[in-house]
């Protein structure tokens, strides 16, 4: 897969078909070799006529061949914009040859998308790539997401081989997850799955928006409730499928949405109005994102199978609110709490 130096901004790509991509319809291709960008990302973009085919713009269903040129606009706003890696903190928990393990820091986007162009870990990435004679090296590559206000681990793909395996690994759901969320409301039952599929809200102003619908993808998350307080909950959650917003969406689902998420969680205010804050408040206070960590991950090393179980400490908001909530009552303190089968 090739890949553009992200250490600079970008204003336009440009691909030579492979014989190998010969055929392709043009949305599959650029999913190939943009893999900074989703593809949803990739369509609309053909729909504005942003992607050329030797200099025609072409429907994201026709097909490419071998020798043809490709152009992509991959960026907005200036090209000679620096990369400001000062705003972008890099906590590595894990690397060598094949991989690079991250805990992402609340509030950090991890590929550019719209106006976010040099302000992204991949642009970090990609600028600590380059060799001391300035030279741009084999950059590290995604094989997951977290939302921009998720923080905890994140594995990226240091070389092609490692990138198939651990996206195969990620698809084929060999890959267990664990996250930590601070909910309004207690769910009824300690433990439980829910299973309720996810699709486009399509009536949703925000085009990101998700909702459950049964006409959706599958869709299942295990939770195990660790602690409760004032009416707020502390959840582990084992997310057996990665659909979009799967985690924030369940737990709405539940009527128990996560603190500081607008997108699911305001929605029900009319309904639902949340429990009082605890002491010292919640608004206005560090927490000022969706209380969601990515804890850990248990999969195999891309390289030697060996398997690896990687785990983040929460930041410093997450660790903030719960012991505002732990100065009123008892909770379990994360690790305590028995994982359920099949759990990191």
């Amino acid at each position: 897969m090739s890949q553009k130096d992200l250490s600079r901004p970008l204003s336009q790509v440009e691909f030579s078909v492979r014989l190998e991509e010969d055929g392709l319809r043009l949305d599959h291709f650029l999913l190939e070799r943009i893999s900074w960008r989703s593809r949803s990302d990739a369509q609309r973009r053909i729909a504005r006529g942003e992607v050329w085919v030797d200099g025609v713009a072409l429907r994201k269903s026709r097909r490419v061949w071998a020798g043809q040129t490709v152009t992509v606009m991959v960026t907005e706003g200036p090209a000679t914009a620096p990369v400001r890696t000062e705003e972008i903190p890099l906590e590595i928990l894990l690397e060598d040859d094949h991989l690079i393990v991250l805990n992402k820091a609340p509030g950090t986007l991890v590929h550019p998308v719209g106006r976010h162009v040099t302000d992204t870990l991949l642009n970090v990435l990609h600028l600590r790539a380059q060799t001391a004679d300035g030279r741009f090296g084999p950059p590290p590559m995604i094989v997951h997401r977290l939302d921009q206000d998720t923080s905890g681990v994140l594995v990226l793909a240091k070389t092609e081989s490692a990138r198939r395996r651990l996206g195969s690994d990620f698809e084929e759901r060999r890959v267990a997850k664990q996250y930590l969320a601070i909910v309004f409301g207690v769910p009824a039952d300690r433990t439980g799955i829910v299973d309720a599929p996810i699709g486009p809200d399509e009536e949703a102003a925000i085009q990101i928006k998700m909702r459950i619908r049964p006409d959706g993808r599958p869709a299942s998350t295990a939770y195990e409730v660790l602690g409760v307080h004032s009416g707020y909950a502390l959840v582990r959650l084992y997310p057996k499928t990665g659909r979009q917003h799967q985690i924030r969406l369940h737990l709405a689902h539940l009527g128990t949405p996560i603190v500081g998420d607008r997108l699911y969680g305001m929605s029900l205010a009319a309904d639902w109005p949340p429990p009082p804050a605890p002491e010292g408040g919640i608004d206005g206070t560090p927490m000022r994102r969706q209380a969601l960590h990515a804890e850990a991950l248990k999969l195999a090393h891309p390289a030697t199978g060996v398997p690896l179980r990687l785990a983040a400490p929460c930041p410093t908001d997450f660790e903030w609110l719960l012991r505002e909530l732990r100065a009123g009552g008892a909770w379990s303190d994360p690790g305590t709490a028995p994982p359920i089968p099949g759990s990191p």
